[in-house]
């Protein structure tokens, strides 16, 4: 079962500019990179893969003029496993014609990248691709986060806020929006546990992905001298997960000194398994707390890691909400900046989100099934602290029905965000 990626239709545009020529496509193993440039790009583009060790060998031994010769655009998925290959792609690039495109894949961004710097440097640009999405789950093309995002006044917010509440269209696309997040609650988004019926079936899934790509491949990767060091600092990781990070509280908890601690949560961000989220800065402002805060990507891979399999923790799904925001704006290239703020008095809002005029949103993230004024005391009287205008605060959370409090607060269920928009 194909399912239609967020990320396409700007990868179509971008490979046809000039600045496109090269595209490198990255992401965390299983996401579905190679179904997605099958399905997208060929045959137009001649695919390739590199995976398997003796076409890697062949491949690699092919001269440029024969690649040249056959004037075609490729797609050469997981190059990283053979870094010297980049060489004959830069004559591609360099003595093709402008139509000769090249696309490389690769779920080894640490490798990949660091080849790419010394090969393509200024001759590719990068995406990336993550699990899946509740609203491309969904079959959900434009979400009302995006209209959200691209809102200029608070009236404009409160207008679609109001059309969520009573379209019938919306409702009903809302409602299918929560069938899809309950599963990205419970199992993630990684595309294989689609496939699957059984829950002990996508728990031993989750459980191999955990030992054959986190333990093992990210530790190659990163040459990790210590597995068990390792092991330990990513259990104790994901425990933490939408917590600010303090790499010597973490590094105590995985008994490992802060600087390794501090190494190992590289690879982990560099392998696309966690993200941090920049706190809110303010120039000249010295009131708020400065450390990211720490996110897993999947629930899923967060869930078999923690040994938190059941239920759902408040962090869990402030963790899944957020990096659902983040992967839309990265996925649409979306002109926004995401951070969070927290102050040294103890206020905090799990997600501000400036937008292209410089007027924020503000989101805070409940797990509950209801949600009342009390809620969002900490996004009233916001707007001093920040550095622009508050269009609008948000308590998102697990019911069904949209609140409106004052003139720019409101309470909207969660799947709302991930509804379209018609």
């Amino acid at each position: 079962m194909y399912i239609y990626r967020q990320i396409a239709d700007p990868l179509k545009s971008l490979v046809k500019t000039p600045v496109g020529k090269c595209l490198i496509l990255t992401g965390a193993r299983q996401t579905g990179k190679t179904t997605l440039l099958q399905r997208e790009f060929t045959p137009g583009y001649e695919y390739h893969s590199f995976d398997e060790v003796l076409t890697r060998q062949d491949l690699a031994r092919r001269p440029a003029a024969e690649w040249l010769a056959r004037d075609r655009s490729y797609i050469f998925d997981e190059v990283h496993k053979s870094p010297g290959f980049l060489g004959t792609v830069k004559v591609i690039l360099d003595r093709g014609k402008e139509s000769n495109r090249v696309i490389l894949s690769g779920s080894a961004q640490i490798q990949l990248l660091s080849a790419v710097r010394e090969s393509l440097a200024g001759r590719s640009v990068t995406r990336e691709l993550f699990p899946l999405t509740v609203a491309e789950m969904a079959g959900v093309s434009r979400p009302v986060a995006c209209d959200l995002f691209s809102s200029e006044s608070t009236r404009q917010v409160g207008e679609l806020i109001r059309e969520s509440s009573f379209s019938e269209r919306m409702v009903e696309s809302a409602a299918a929006a929560r069938v899809k997040l309950d599963h990205v609650i419970a199992w993630g988004g990684m595309p294989a546990l689609l496939e699957l019926e059984e829950d002990e079936h996508r728990w031993i899934w989750l459980e191999e992905y955990c030992r054959t790509y986190l333990q093992r491949d990210v530790s190659d990767l990163g040459r990790v001298s210590d597995l068990d060091n390792f092991v330990r600092l990513e259990r104790a990781a994901s425990h933490r997960t939408a917590g600010i990070l303090n790499y010597a509280d973490l590094a105590r908890d995985a008994d490992l000194s802060p600087l390794t601690a501090k190494k190992y949560m590289r690879y982990l961000d560099l392998s696309y398994q966690t993200f941090l989220l920049d706190a809110f800065r303010k120039p000249g402002a010295t009131r708020f707390i400065k450390a990211p805060k720490l996110h897993w990507v999947d629930i899923g891979v967060q869930r078999a890691l923690s040994g938190l399999r059941s239920g759902l923790t408040g962090p869990q799904f402030e963790s899944v909400v957020v990096g659902e925001l983040v992967k839309l704006a990265k996925s649409l290239r979306l002109d926004v900046e995401m951070s969070y703020l927290r102050t040294k008095d103890g206020r905090e809002v799990d997600l501000l989100v400036r937008l292209p005029t410089g007027a924020y949103l503000a989101w805070e993230v409940k797990s509950s099934a209801r949600a009342a004024p009390a809620d969002a005391r900490h996004l009233r009287g916001l707007e001093p602290l920040l550095d622009g205008p508050l269009l609008a605060g948000f308590i998102l959370y697990r019911g069904r029905e949209v609140h409106a409090w004052d003139k720019n607060l409101f309470a909207l269920p969660a799947p709302v965000l991930f509804a379209e928009n018609v």
